[in-house]
């Protein structure tokens, strides 16, 4: 079975993790061998992992050594590059050795190569061909000041995505967003082969999240501007949302009454131990969930100073 070496983008919370994780269960075809807040190895397939938001990269481990000048490798043939990352930083060795190690004389190309060899050191070093990178602008022009409608309250799409993949739904299912804004966890679903279904009490926010949705080519979505109690929604495969925080639209009511039937109704549309992921920046609102929903996981984001958010991973209570 094929092992590959993650490489983490540079956040320091646990959401990396915990995304992992969530694809894992949500895909069952790779195991998790070894994760710290780095790398991670797992075993079998890496297709899933091309969802994540926190993998920048991938790569087939072809071979591992404690020492790599006595480290033996069976390349392929055809042109390649090597690019090297000292993630310990105490192992400064040039692209241009490792390439002589590798027996690159006579077949580097940079312009046009075979395949892309990427070596590690992180204890060990890992000797692996690329087999995945992330295309980090992807993320940077989704981001909210990009879209034709913007709100200086919306998500990064990094963590739309994380809240996405930790809802634990496939591609071809449905996924809801009952407080969706601008659209931001709608476009990053959707974008991802994600049945997406929306839904905001303001008018202008739903139509606004129709116009983004639109201008990322997104042409099959549902959004509704309606109560959440109204909702004509049922069965749906996971729930992924930014709990209305400050900016509070539901100006009749508190916020504790409007989470606790906003959790009420979540539990009502989801289907059997399906698993809604929610962020809250109330750590005391999760309680609210407790009756209708198991959390699993946790994860404190910091914002700034007098904010961190909580993103929650709970699973319908059945």
């Amino acid at each position: 079975m094929s092992r590959y070496l993650l490489e983490f983008s540079l956040e320091r919370d646990k959401a990396r993790h915990v995304e992992l994780i969530s694809i894992q269960e949500t895909y069952g075809d790779f195991t998790i061998d070894y994760v710290d807040d780095e790398i991670a190895v797992i075993s079998g397939s890496w297709e899933s992992i091309k969802r994540c938001a926190f993998v920048n990269s991938a790569g087939r481990i072809i071979s591992e050594a404690d020492d790599l000048s006595s480290c033996s490798v069976d390349l392929p043939p055809g042109k390649f590059y090597v690019r090297y990352r000292d993630v310990d930083g105490n192992a400064p060795i040039t692209e241009a050795h490792i390439g002589d190690l590798m027996g690159a004389k006579g077949r580097v190309s940079f312009k046009d190569p075979d395949f892309v060899l990427r070596v590690v050191h992180h204890r060990v070093f890992y000797i692996t061909m690329v087999v995945y990178e992330r295309d980090k602008k992807q993320f940077l022009i989704r981001k909210a000041p990009k879209r034709p409608f913007f709100s200086p309250v919306s998500m990064d799409p990094k963590y739309a995505r994380f809240l996405v993949n930790t809802a634990h739904v496939k591609e071809n299912e449905m996924l809801l967003d009952p407080f969706c804004g601008t659209g931001g966890i709608l476009i990053e679903a959707a974008l991802m082969g994600i049945k997406v279904i929306g839904n905001d009490i303001s008018l202008s926010m739903a139509v606004g999240a129709r116009t983004n949705l639109k201008h990322f080519h997104i042409e099959s979505f549902q959004v509704y501007n309606m109560d959440i109690s109204e909702l004509p929604v049922s069965g749906v495969d996971g729930i992924a949302t930014d709990m209305p925080y400050g900016r509070n639209s539901y100006a009749s009511e508190d916020l504790e009454t409007l989470y606790d039937r906003s959790f009420r109704k979540f539990h009502e549309m989801l289907k059997p131990h399906g698993y809604a992921a929610f962020a809250v920046s109330d750590v005391a609102m999760i309680e609210l969930a407790r009756p209708y929903f198991r959390i699993i996981h946790d994860v404190p984001v910091y914002q700034h100073r007098s904010l961190t958010r909580h993103f929650i991973t709970a699973m319908r209570d059945d």
